[in-house]
């Protein structure tokens, strides 16, 4: 493989800043806790809290001062993944000063956006700050259910506008502002080949194809039935060769220039979904949990919250029997971010499901986690607390009772995340309930499925 370009200065860039993760990735996150002033509409001002949830369990979440009288939004903050009990005391610190009460999403929107909507009617402007934290928020479309709330005061009403708006003008050059365009088939011609370059490719138009603007989010069923009618060992060579790469190019958080000048670049999540139809349980595998390896910011850059869906079925598909230490081994490694570990627990639980003269040999390698977890926590290179709950949820699932005194051993430790299971009295409840298993919907190992759920997952997203 050819060496890496030297790059010019300033010709790279870091992973996604917290202004591109929200205008980029924000709405693809589960909605999480709202919250809304109590009395916001005697009192006419007080905050609305949106809050978005990582599957890792860090919460993302905006905060609106809401002004319902007349001025419409007066202001607005965000903040990117921090702990789930960070957030709670940011919801009580705020409540010390305007009591706070949980809420529907459909309650927030309406009240951000009608307060907005009605402040325009008297020539008022959002606060310019929503110009970002906006993204926190779903696009406001028919498909949010219309909420009507009684905006404005009799008093207020008859204000003028303050001088402060007459010279902001920074929302309507924004919402107006015209973009640079390109000439886009030019440009990213330009970028692939300049990434093709340093590739030893049997089938270079491969690269060309994965790093199009248009296939940066999902693959269409002409190019996948295309790419999959190359020889197997080849393109198995050339899908390796191009996960290898851009895991060494972006691992330690530069983006070369030519790399979609660090915006959405699907290349590596398509290359390892397509690796799952022709790669192995050696070099394939291993270039896998080596994806699994890298830090949040490789997760946010290439994956966002699709990583399950990218990874699990590759994984389910080439590994075999006799790689199950080889997995144990990676659950005990030390990680910048032990989340990764999930995806491999994952796909035990889905040998489980869906190889059942299996599942004793997949309980005993969930025995060998937890044990090593429990050993660990709460080292978080190693096992945290809401990989823990993930783990203990991965057993619910399979209603693995005899795992409970482990489980047990492990909520001990007093560090188990209980967001995901609860108390472990709740474990032993769920754990005893019997119910058909249907995880169909979450997983398929049929490529064109897995693309088409990209992009229902997506599409909405971006």
């Amino acid at each position: 493989m050819a060496k890496k370009k030297k790059q010019k200065k300033g010709g790279q860039q870091q992973f996604l800043s917290p202004e591109k993760f929200l205008k980029t990735r924000a709405r693809s996150l589960k909605i999480g806790k709202c919250y809304c002033a109590v009395n916001l509409f005697e009192i006419g001002v007080g905050y609305v809290l949106v809050s978005r949830e990582h599957t890792g369990g860090k919460i993302s979440y905006a905060c609106y001062l809401i002004e319902t009288f007349y001025l419409g939004l007066k202001d607005s903050m965000y903040a990117i993944r921090v702990d789930a009990d960070d957030f709670i005391d940011t919801v009580e610190m705020l409540s010390e000063t305007t009591e706070l009460e949980e809420c529907s999403y459909e309650e927030a929107h309406n009240i951000i956006y009608g307060a907005i909507e009605y402040a325009a009617e008297q020539g008022r402007k959002p606060h310019n700050s929503f110009m970002i934290t906006k993204y926190m928020l779903e696009e406001d479309t028919d498909d949010i259910p219309l909420i009507e709330y009684e905006f404005g005061n009799s008093f207020r009403h008859n204000l003028p506008p303050a001088e402060s708006d007459e010279d902001d003008e920074s929302i309507i050059k924004s919402d107006n502002e015209t973009n640079p365009t390109y000439d886009m088939e030019t440009e990213n011609d330009n970028k692939s080949q300049q990434l093709a370059e340093n590739l030893n490719l049997h089938n270079k138009w491969l690269v060309e194809e994965l790093s199009k603007p248009e296939n940066a989010y999902w693959l269409e069923k002409p190019l996948i039935s295309k790419i999959l009618a190359l020889p197997k060992e080849e393109l198995r060579s050339d899908l390796e060769e191009i996960i290898r790469y851009v895991i060494t190019i972006t691992k330690d958080g530069d983006i070369p220039s030519y790399f979609e000048n660090g915006d959405i670049n699907g290349i590596l999540a398509s290359s390892l979904i397509l690796l799952g139809e022709v790669g192995n349980n050696s070099s394939s595998l291993d270039l896998v949990l080596e994806s699994l390896r890298q830090s949040e910011d490789f997760y946010d850059y290439h994956y966002g919250d699709t990583a399950h869906h990218t990874i699990v079925p590759t994984l389910y598909k080439i590994m075999t029997a006799d790689d199950f230490d080889k997995l144990l081994s990676f659950m005990k490694e030390p990680l910048p971010y032990s989340f990764g570990k999930s995806h491999v627990a994952e796909t035990i639980l889905q040998i489980v499901f869906n190889q059942p003269e299996l599942r004793q040999t997949c309980i005993e390698w969930f025995d060998k986690v937890i044990t090593f977890a429990t050993e660990k926590l709460p080292e978080e290179e190693y096992f945290d607390g809401a990989l823990a709950g993930i783990i203990t949820s991965d057993v619910i699932d399979i209603q693995a009772s005899e795992l409970l005194p482990k489980i047990e051993a492990m909520y001990d430790t007093g560090y188990v995340n209980e967001m995901w299971c609860g108390s472990f009295d709740d474990v032993k409840k769920k754990i005893s309930k019997k119910k058909k298993q249907s995880h169909e919907e979450f997983f398929s190992t049929d490529v064109y499925k897995i693309f088409a759920h990209q992009k229902s997952y997506l599409e909405g997203h971006i």
